[in-house]
């Protein structure tokens, strides 16, 4: 039996969740049934990630806003060609932008098309129009599911993103508890408005407010994906107005973040309708409970593991409350949390269990 061909297709030339995930599914994928195709920006960082055998093809898929007209249409000319060259099965889009490059495909190839929806994007464009392209549609949360028009249901499929236990390194290691009387918080990912750091700074300042000087907080991540130095700059000018110099360390981006989880008692996750926050999982994979604002996908994740805390949305006092319970806990009531969670993530967000549910996904199309 010949193989399936199947050509995922993303605009980012840096890692961030969407492209991690995207790493992951490639590297699960069973390579016995499927040969794999990965369009991207020429200067891809993350190709080295990449364990399973690929041909890259170099294409630049730029903003949408810039593209429309006679230049988008020469690049989907130019995809289609690619796909009738290397005979491709399926054409798998990963994430915002590359879903309106894949769309036409469906009409001028006999590609099937997937997206795979890893966003929230209030428009009636996405959410209603963009779906009648394509035969599937991966959702990584029921929050994200949710956000497409009803008429589209039977296209959406729930797979939640998955950790790589086995490719994934941090220290086994495990920080005690509350080392040394310091409550260590951190918060990771991209620097950008909507992941809220500023009310997260809020709350670590009525923490500290509750418990004395005894909090740090790390704010891991950094600006180069959204530009966002602007951001940035506030937040520092927060944590100085709100005499918090001393217990906010603006960390910088780290190769390996699972590592540093591991040596935070709690991390957080306070985004506005986050569409799941990979962040969270990887937390958990680390033996961290988490914190989330209950919007977005965030809460399904904890709901399903039970390795933290929800807050009320956009709530400083809310989130100063919950750090202050895992901050009161005893050795014990913590090391049952942190052990719950890892237990469950191992359980049920593990990629060696969702890759079946991905690869049912392309039996079923190409069937029908």
């Amino acid at each position: 039996m010949s193989k399936v061909n199947v050509l995922y297709v993303t605009h980012s030339n840096k890692k961030g969740g969407a492209e991690q995930s995207l790493i992951h599914l490639m590297n699960y994928l069973d390579v016995t049934k499927y040969n794999v195709y990965l369009m991207c920006p020429e200067n891809t960082e993350y190709l080295d990630e990449i364990t399973i055998p690929i041909k890259v093809i170099p294409m630049e898929l730029g903003t949408l806003k810039e593209k429309w007209g006679a230049v988008y249409l020469k690049k989907i000319f130019s995809i289609q060609k690619i796909i009738r060259d290397h005979h491709i099965h399926i054409v798998h889009a990963n994430g915002w932008r590359a879903p309106w490059y894949a769309a036409p495909l469906k009409i001028l190839t006999k590609a099937k098309t997937i997206w795979h929806h890893r966003d929230n994007a209030p428009s009636k464009m996405y959410n209603y129009l963009l779906p009648f392209f394509f035969h599937k549609i991966i959702c990584i949360s029921e929050y994200v599911k949710g956000t497409i028009d009803k008429r589209h249901e039977n296209r959406c499929v729930v797979v939640y993103n998955g950790i790589d236990p086995q490719k994934t390194t941090y220290s086994s290691n495990k920080k005690p508890f509350k080392l040394e009387n310091q409550f260590v918080v951190g918060v990771f990912g991209r620097i950008v408005e909507w992941k809220r750091l500023d009310v997260i700074i809020d709350g670590i300042k009525r923490l500290k407010d509750r418990i004395g000087d005894g909090c740090k907080l790390y704010i891991v991540g950094g600006t180069a994906i959204d530009g966002s130095e602007n951001y940035l700059n506030q937040l520092k000018n927060q944590v100085k107005a709100l005499d918090l110099e001393n217990n906010v360390v603006f960390y910088g981006h780290v190769k390996n973040p699972l590592e540093m989880m591991s040596q935070c008692d709690v991390t957080v996750n306070y985004s506005d309708r986050e569409p799941f926050g990979r962040v969270i999982i990887e937390s958990l994979l680390a033996n961290t409970p988490v914190i989330v604002a209950d919007s977005g996908g965030a809460p399904e994740i904890i709901r399903h593991t039970h390795g933290g805390l929800i807050s009320k949305d956009g709530d400083p006092e809310s989130l100063a409350e919950n750090l202050e319970k895992v901050y009161r806990m005893t050795k014990e009531e913590y090391t049952a949390l942190s052990e719950e969670g890892h237990r469950n993530v191992m359980k049920k967000f593990n990629m060696s269990h969702l890759i079946k549910e991905i690869e049912e996904v392309y039996e079923k199309i190409l069937k029908r």
